[in-house]
């Protein structure tokens, strides 16, 4: 069918199902009169349509008994496969999570739906899906290990990839711009290696992107793929597969597509991913496809605060109504995401050091108290056991004296800290107070320490080498540190 009659089809099928099914027949009679290609491409729709919906209101067991059913196994079994659970359904399968019991590993197994596994043009379509991603080696691309036929059926059995679609994320709300851009340099760099091969997905979607606990992007379902070399005929002489809102302007008129149909279908899961809203979804498919055809959505930047910078050159680009006017390689489009994800991490870098930089002499100041204080707590245990090396009585006057000096400067310093933080207006007059007690506590420990490196230094050398470099650490920052940080906060 020519594009205008394929889309008054749309238009009589979407009005046909509004009506009972016991006035179709005289409904299409009178829309097509004269037109019998017409009425019978409609007549086609609404009896597809009617399969499937039989099959999607019903129990899997009720409705495709000889999908699981095997003849010498239980229901639960298909061949080598023991099915867990059903993880997805959709237009072209169903989706099992089952263990293959020949290599012992979970897959993914997926059929036909029941009652259009017979249709010998759906079963290319499956064949021709296997033959497609098989060709595919890619760590964003989920693997096909098998196409398995049982009977009547047929099955690709294929990587089971756990986490959650980029559609159940999105129900939480839009993804946080610190991670769009690497998820879309992920999706783009699968594309890549999937259009090198000259396999086009046709179906990008949300549904079909699943990112796992670790952060890694895969592409699942190439179900709609195509070889480039592959026949017209399989899409069923014009009509191309797709999910409306998510197609391309040529796909929606039945062109022939190339890769250019992914860029603009990744260009609509983009700007989702960042806003959580599809700028083409409306309520009925013939409403999406006007809006695909007639509408250019918003910049993404006025819809995003916080929108990652340049992402309106890259999502606009990839959604331009004409193909030659978007990216000319899956390629371009990476590089120009990585470009971006590389000045993300400069600027991420550069917020950091001017955070860092930005630390007034006060804050470098309270730091210091806090740090010399957690170093005299933390040293306590150590010195609770070296005095068991030291002769008596010297073992416990070693203990008694560090712990003493530690719990003066300690608490005379978080006194200082609080002060600076709570009451600044009183810390004039209280640094000179508190310093009668921290120059002779510091004193105290470094002495205590040195002398203890001294006595240890023959039978315990690796607590001498540490003992020694905790006092000159401490000494350091008592008597060199302390001082500045006190004359850049305070002059004096």
């Amino acid at each position: 069918m020519a594009p205008d009659e394929w889309s008054e089809a749309r238009e009589l099928f979407d009005a046909a199902l509004n009506r009972g099914p016991e006035d179709r027949d005289a409904f299409l009679d009178e829309s097509c009169a004269g037109r019998p290609a017409l009425r019978a491409e409609v007549a086609s729709l609404l009896a597809a349509h009617d399969r499937a919906g039989d099959f999607l209101e019903r129990p899997i067991v009720e409705a495709a008994p000889d999908l699981l059913l095997d003849d010498r196994l239980d229901a639960s079994v298909i061949g080598p496969y023991v099915l867990r659970q059903e993880i997805a359904r959709g237009g072209m399968g169903v989706v099992y999570l089952a263990d293959d019991t020949r290599l012992s590993r979970r897959v993914a197994l997926k059929a036909l739906p029941p009652g259009l596994g017979r249709d010998r043009a759906l079963r290319e379509r499956l064949r021709h899906e296997a033959r497609a991603a098989a060709a595919l080696s890619d760590p964003g691309i989920a693997t096909v290990y098998a196409l398995e036929e049982f009977g009547d059926e047929l099955y690709i059995a294929g990587e089971y990839v756990p986490g959650p679609t980029l559609r159940t994320l999105l129900r939480a709300g839009p993804i946080p711009p610190a991670q769009v851009v690497d998820i879309a340099a992920q999706l783009a760099r699968a594309l890549a290696a999937a259009h090198a091969q000259g396999v086009v997905h046709g179906d990008i979607k949300p549904e079909n992107i699943v990112r796992t606990a670790a952060g890694v992007v895969k592409v699942l379902d190439f179900g709609i793929a195509r070889l480039d070399s592959v026949s017209p005929s399989l899409t069923g002489g014009g009509h191309q597969p797709g999910t409306p809102a998510y197609m391309a302007p040529e796909q929606v008129r039945g062109e022939t597509t190339d890769f250019r149909a992914d860029l603009f279908s990744f260009g609509v899961v983009l700007y989702e991913v960042a806003s959580g809203s599809n700028p083409f979804a409306a309520d009925t498919p013939n409403a999406s496809i006007a809006r695909v055809l007639e509408t250019d959505p918003q910049p993404l930047s006025s819809v995003v605060r916080d929108a990652p910078p340049r992402i309106d050159d890259i999502v606009q680009r990839c959604l331009n109504k004409d193909r030659k006017h978007r990216y000319s390689s899956t390629t371009e489009l990476v590089a120009a995401l990585e470009s971006l994800q590389a000045e993300q991490l400069s600027t991420a870098a550069r917020s950091a050091t001017r955070r860092l930089t930005s630390r007034s002499p006060r804050w470098w100041w309270e730091f210091h108290q806090a740090a010399v204080s957690a170093a005299y707590v933390l040293m306590m245990y150590p010195m609770w056991r070296i005095r068991t090396w030291l002769p008596r009585p010297w073992g416990t006057a070693f203990l008694l004296a560090t712990l003493a000096c530690a719990a003066a400067a300690t608490s005379v310093r978080l006194h200082l800290w609080f002060i600076s933080r709570f009451y600044p207006s009183e810390l004039a007059a209280q640094r000179p107070r508190a310093r009668q007690w921290t120059v002779p506590s510091d004193v105290g420990i470094v002495a205590a320490l040195a002398t203890a490196t001294a006595v240890l230094g023959v039978d315990h050398q690796a607590v001498a080498m540490l003992l020694l470099t905790v006092a000159v650490a401490l000494a350091v920052a008592s008597f060199v540190i302390e001082p500045s940080t006190t004359k850049a906060t305070f002059g004096a």
